[in-house]
């Protein structure tokens, strides 16, 4: 059908996370195909079960805390897959998060290898076939992450990874940077090298999505 690309739920239902076998078929399908997943904020959809959780029908109902926490959901999520070996088994897979921004992510990939490394092992933990490998070794190769205006993030772009960087602008949605995109984007990425920009506004999502520009 010519599309590059899918999106998936940020959070699916808790009584089937992520880490659960039963999705490496959906892994293994995405791999083959080579079309990298998305989990973008406010994809939470209710409990099939429950009729728990999602997005509130009335956007007027959600309160300012959601949305100052919104890369929880994400997280978690990533978490299960990393913890889990999803990309040890699939090497290929790219899964994204979109639009939770990037501030978050140097402490999350410090807490993934110090869990990994110091925490005692609780149940069957998963261990990679390489014992010198870490959880943020899996997110450096498998993770993508799109952004908006986080120039707190940019300022930890060695440690997130430059060529997992994407800016995108959210057009139209409320909080998009149009029709300023240009204007705030170079105010994000000043002082960030010409070869560093290029990679993070244009050529990181050309190469992920295999765009013929």
């Amino acid at each position: 059908m010519g599309l590059v690309g899918a999106l998936m739920t940020v959070m699916p239902p808790a009584w089937l996370p992520y880490d659960d076998p039963s999705y490496d078929v959906l892994w293994a399908t995405a791999s083959d195909l080579a079309m990298p997943l998305s989990l973008h904020s406010a994809t939470n959809r209710a409990d099939p079960k429950t009729g728990a959780g999602g997005v509130p029908d009335n956007v007027q109902q959600v309160p300012p805390s959601v949305f100052v926490l919104q890369d929880t959901m994400v997280r978690r999520s990533l978490a299960d897959m990393i913890f889990s070996g999803v990309f040890e088994r699939h090497p290929r897979l790219r899964v994204g998060t979109v639009e939770h921004e990037l501030a978050w992510i140097p402490h999350f990939l410090q807490q993934l290898d110090y869990t990994y490394t110091d925490r005692p092992a609780r149940g069957e933990w998963h261990r990679y076939r390489d014992p010198a490998a870490r959880p943020s070794d899996f997110f450096h190769s498998n993770v993508f992450c799109s952004f908006q205006e986080d120039a707190l993030g940019i300022r930890e772009r060695d440690v997130i990874g430059v060529h997992t960087l994407m800016w995108g602008s959210d057009y139209p949605h409320t909080e998009t940077t149009f029709p300023r995109s240009k204007e705030i984007t170079a105010e994000i990425l000043r002082g960030v090298p010409e070869a560093e920009r290029e990679m993070i506004v244009y050529s990181n999502a050309k190469q992920l999505y295999g765009f013929e520009v």
